[in-house]
């Protein structure tokens, strides 16, 4: 690229590689430079570096839309879009940079892009044909870029021709998407201007956060956390009182709602017009269950289902293993969100061995946030209030004493919540209708799906056979056969299946022959009482009996994966020392191809056997007396899979390294809590190792919680190379939440570190423990200049991204702010290659410093612009502290009525997701009230921080913290008193960090 400062960047999936090279060739002529990788596309870092400094340093970036890019959940060209959207965070408003391009009739509501491309006006070049006007807007907005042009292009042409509605001083503008206040146009952001929309239309009545939701972002799957963001920018504009949160179910519109007066009058004893009623409530659902084959044969059972979930509040389908439970759910699933305006989530509880983790499987499934503490069930039960929701908890046996109760609660507490279970037994649920589920029909007749007179049975026998080998068919010679081996096998859905994997290698006559003789050894045993359990153990046994050893041994040992596993790490697993690794992948594709284990549809393959074969492999693991080894191999198998991503974690892209990682968590817990029970020392390994996963999985809290189990596990007989990573893990979870214990962590760590020569885990070490003494004192200094003295700029970005941070954290306590911006952007830089978090963490940091400078309207300028961005990231801690520093320079600037709206988002963010933060927001409350002239509240909430900063092991505050805190006792003792301190606690219970926050709001005494 000849002149990367005016060259554009063109990013486009595969299939649309012609329409890309025709918008190149006609941007070219017109004598513009642009840069796509199709003729350098090749793999290695040396091309992912070219195309990353290629994004960092291009004036244009013009994403190609079409319906390719939204069918492609993953691919490379996302990674472009997101670094693109991410250099967006430092840019004024007015910059023009993201330039849409779609070459189909893809919609914008069904394309799967960032935010971020929604915000712009999109060109629609089918098949690439550039139109003239398109290159001269190109050269426009190339020519703004260096500086020629002033001003931004106006891209959207206001609509016209609306009666406006007034709210209270405002008038909203609806056709013109416009708010004026006394004429005066008021500057807000469109997501905005549509939730205010919702909001007046039912003026002084709760609209629910998932009515919010849907019609603010219809068709989009949006984190609950979108919706704070967006009603501080509303309360910015229209005052703090003019929406009230109802906490738990939503928003008010508080202010007086004129609508205009219709054209003609009503007609006599006609009621007004009422406003449109409000949809209904929806959720952003993210997990819905995929059918992977027709049903076939339960037609009948499906309408009964139906009926029964309409009529009750809770279902539960009762069946033996196999029966089919699983697959008549998911119908009603698919069924369910097919219908307008219903909504169905699908919570896999087979995985899950404790109560505490179906709270977190249901708001993964509906998409929302649980806070960091407290009862998942009773956040949920606020969540779903008042929302219309079938919840279907599929496999709930093993957790049905303890899933009763707290089911029975969510329920009574929800209105219009339903719940779908399957289950081997009954909950109990009080009002719970139980749906037995028996076996397909056996007999002759006609069933939806079979083919001519064959019964659900043979049909579903049939399809399995017909997948298995495409020559088979039902015919009359072979059909008496069929028959009764359907009725031999129950019609046991899964035993048919087993039965039919096997007609390519035997052929029906000799599997009836086979299967009799199977069938009448095991019904001859007494100990069988259960006839449909019987012939599925049968089937279960003849398939078993029918491996090979080493397919019986491989099959055995996978059932110690709690969830889906990659083919590596099952491999790796199950290898010992006649079966090496090779093996093991050749074992496991007979397995697939014999029914026994499920190719799940991923891109990136992952296999997971049924819950039901997942406890047969158990049982003849526990029979072989290798359940114990099996699990150390897992137990292996993950820890070589962790270490691998450790190394990984300093120099890939976050996200690209999570979407591999992540589908092994479950195992990783698994692999963790057998082996605190039955080998310390790879529990000590796996949890070390398991910090990345935790951290950028967001569970923090999980990883704190864990470390008291595993603490007790250290010895002196471990490495010191592992005893360091699991204090450098103790570190990461604690930073800036406990300080003290992340600093004695961190310190033990680095010593450790030292002892082994790992520079690199020593330099994150002593990075941690500068950083969370959080002042500048002797002992940061010097772990600041020992890391420092270690560092080498060839150390993976991200390392020395969180390096540059540390420093500029440092220089601020210092008081040399120049150099801590100077630090930060160093971090930005380094960031925006591979970290979201950090590029998000190292912008909000330089807000920190402009504060610190005594400079709001630069702080506010960045600061404003990154809170709405915030609203799209699921980064809490680094969007809380955003807010602090954001409330701050709010309250250095005089602008109360917005630093109100800020405090309530800091209230609402730090209860549900950071609740061990809260304490940094205490001296900004604080703030708050003695600015409003509530010196009382003032001084009790600043009592409530001095116990809390001691609380969380910082007894002394940074520099800029200590400022503040001297001119908020300077106006206390002005106020109340030299013995302000004693009179505010006398008397008076102690507050919490939550209850000062809201006392400082006034929404406590």
């Amino acid at each position: 690229m000849t002149q990367p400062s005016r060259a554009v960047f063109l990013s486009y999936a595969s299939q649309d590689a012609g329409a890309a090279q025709r918008i190149r060739e006609a941007l070219r002529v017109a004598g513009v430079e642009v840069w796509l990788d199709q003729s350098e596309l090749k793999g290695g870092d040396a091309w992912d570096h070219r195309i990353r400094q290629q994004l960092r340093d291009c004036a244009l970036f013009i994403p190609v839309i079409s319906r390719h890019t939204t069918s492609r959940s993953e691919a490379y060209f996302r990674l472009e879009w997101h670094l693109a959207d991410q250099r967006t965070l430092l840019m004024a408003r007015s910059r023009a940079f993201i330039v849409p391009v779609c070459v189909d009739d893809t919609t914008e509501a069904e394309a799967e892009v960032p935010e971020a491309f929604r915000a712009v006006q999109w060109t629609r070049l089918p098949g690439g044909a550039v139109t003239r006007m398109f290159r001269e807007h190109i050269a426009t907005l190339l020519q703004m870029s260096a500086g020629r042009t002033e001003g931004a292009p106006e891209l959207i042409a206001p609509k016209a021709g609306s009666d406006a509605v007034k709210l209270g001083p405002f008038e909203l503008v609806s056709s013109e998407r416009r708010l004026l206040r006394d004429g005066q146009p008021v500057e807000l952001g469109g997501r905005a201007f549509d939730l205010l929309q919702v909001l007046a239309e039912q003026p002084g009545r709760l609209v629910t956060k998932a009515v919010l939701l849907e019609r603010v972002w219809p068709k989009l799957v949006v984190d609950e956390n979108n919706l704070p963001a967006q009603i501080a920018s509303l309360r910015r504009v229209l005052g703090a009182a003019a929406i009230r949160t109802v906490a738990g179910f939503g928003y008010r519109l508080e202010l007086e709602v004129v609508r205009p007066t219709p054209a003609g009058p009503a007609e006599p004893g006609q009621p007004a017009a009422a406003a449109p009623p409000a949809a209904p409530a929806t959720l952003p659902v993210r997990v819905v269950t995929s059918r992977l084959t027709p049903l076939v044969g339960r037609e009948r059972d499906l309408q009964a289902l139906e009926t029964a979930v309409e009529r009750a509040r809770c279902v539960t389908v009762v069946g033996g293993a196999g029966i089919g439970k699983t697959r008549l759910a998911q119908e009603v699933l698919a069924r369910t969100v097919a219908a307008p305006a219903r909504q169905g989530a699908w919570v896999d509880l087979g995985p899950l061995t404790q109560l505490r983790h179906v709270a977190s499987a249901i708001a993964l499934a509906v998409g929302v946030t649980l806070p960091d503490r407290g009862d998942g069930f009773a956040a949920l039960e606020q969540v779903l209030a008042q929302t219309p929701l079938l919840l279907i908890f599929d496999g709930a046996e093993h957790l049905a004493t303890e899933l009763a109760p707290a089911l029975a609660q969510l329920l009574a507490r929800t209105g219009e919540l339903r719940a779908l279970v399957t289950s081997q037994v009954p909950l109990g649920v009080p009002g719970e209708t139980v749906f037995r589920l028996g076996p397909l029909a056996v007999d002759e007749g006609s069933e939806s799906g079979a083919p001519a007179g064959a019964s659900g049975a043979i049909a579903l026998f049939v399809q399995r056979a017909t997948a298995a080998d495409r020559r088979f068919a039902l015919t009359g010679a072979n059909r008496a056969a069929v028959a009764e081996i359907c009725r031999r096998l129950d019609g046991n859905p899964l035993a048919l299946e087993l039965a039919a994997a096997r007609v390519p290698a035997l052929g029906v006559a000799a599997l009836l022959e086979h299967l009799g003789d199977r069938l009448r050894l095991l019904k001859s045993s007494a100990a069988v009482e259960d006839a449909h359990h019987a012939a599925l153990q049968a089937a279960f046994d003849w398939s078993y009996q029918l491996l090979s050893p080493a397919e019986q041994r491989v099959f055995n040992r996978l059932g110690v994966f709690s969830g889906s596993f990659s083919l590596d790490c099952a491999a790796r697993s199950v290898a010992d020392g006649p079966t090496d690794s090779c093996d093991a992948i050749d074992l496991i594709s007979r397995l697939v191809d014999r029914s026994l284990v499920n190719a799940l549809p991923s891109e990136s393959p992952r296999y997971a056997l049924s819950e039901t074969a997942r406890l047969y492999a158990l049982a003849r693991l526990g029979e072989a007396g290798e359940e114990q080894f099996a699990r150390h191999g897992m137990g292996a198998a993950m820890l070589e899979l962790l270490n691998r991503a450790y190394v990984q974690y300093w120099s890939e892209d976050e996200a690209l390294w999570l979407a591999r990682y992540e589908p092994e968590l479950e195992n990783v817990r698994s692999a963790i809590t057998w082996a605190t029970a039955h080998e310390p020392e790879l529990a000590v390994r796996l949890y070390g190792s398991a910090w990345p996963l935790l951290f950028e999985a967001d569970l923090n809290a999980e990883g704190r919680h864990s470390y008291h189990r595993t603490v007790g596990l250290l010895s002196g007989d471990l490495p010191r190379a592992v005893v360091a990573r699991f204090w450098e893990a103790i570190a990461t979870f604690e930073s800036t939440r406990q300080c003290d214990r992340a600093r004695y962590a961190a310190e033990l760590a680095a010593q450790m570190h030292a002892d082994t020569g790992d520079l690199q885990a020593r330099y994150y070490a002593l990075m941690l423990l500068a950083g969370n003494w959080r002042i500048d004192n002797e002992a940061a200094r010097e772990a600041f200049k020992t890391a420092r003295a270690l560092e080498d700029p060839a150390w993976p970005a991200r390392l020395l991204a969180f390096g540059a941070q540390t420093e500029g954290a440092l220089l601020v306590t210092r008081g040399d702010f120049t150099g801590a911006r100077a630090a930060y952007q160093r971090a930005l830089r380094a960031a925006l290659t591979v970290s979201e978090r950090q590029a998000l963490a190292a912008t909000a940091e330089i807000v920190e410093v402009d504060v610190a400078c005594g400079d709001p309207v630069a702080a506010l300028q960045l600061g404003r612009l990154l809170v709405e961005r915030l609203r799209h990231s699921t980064r809490s801690g680094v969007r809380f502290g955003l807010l602090v520093a954001t409330l701050e320079a709010l309250l250095q600037s005089g602008e109360l009525q917005e630093a109100r709206a800020i405090a309530y988002e800091i209230l609402e963010v730090g209860t549900r997701l950071e609740p061990a933060r809260l304490y940094t927001a205490l001296d900004a409350m604080t703030q708050l009230a003695c600015a409003e002239k509530r010196y009382a509240a003032a001084a009790r909430i600043a009592a409530c921080a001095d116990a809390a900063y001691g609380q969380h092991g910082q007894g002394e505050r940074r520099l800029t913290e200590a400022r503040l805190r001297e001119q908020i006792e300077g106006c206390l003792a002005r106020e109340l008193g030299a013995d302000w301190r004693e009179s505010a606690v006398h008397g008076r219970a102690p507050l919490d960090e939550r209850g000062a926050c809201a006392l400082a709001l006034g929404l406590s005494a």
